[in-house]
């Protein structure tokens, strides 16, 4: 199986506030790490293996460069290892703010 080629060192890690809104989106796969990710104000479409880096159709993806929160709701539902592990610090910064 292909492994999405994501810099996520590059990109700063995980952004938890964008894998925190990841979380009310349901991914639906579609094809081999293709989803279409809906849940939001908008329905998109992300490709998790071309040939560079994973694609969204979304505007935080296309204008900003940024690995958007549908790219992260897919590779949560491919079991990513490092978004699944980002999800314990999401988890810890949320009950320490309670």
């Amino acid at each position: 199986m292909a492994h999405p080629a994501i810099d996520f060192e590059g990109a700063g890690g995980v952004d938890l506030d964008r894998l925190e809104r990841s979380l009310t989106l349901e991914g639906r796969r579609v094809g081999e790490g293709r989803y279409h990710v809906v849940g939001g104000d908008h329905d998109h479409w992300v490709d998790l293996y071309t040939t560079s880096i994973p694609r969204c159709d979304c505007g935080d993806h296309l204008w900003r460069d940024r690995i958007c929160k549908h790219i992260l709701a897919a590779l949560l539902r491919e079991g990513n290892d490092t978004v699944v592990r980002a999800l314990g610090s999401l988890f810890e910064r949320v009950r320490s703010a309670a």
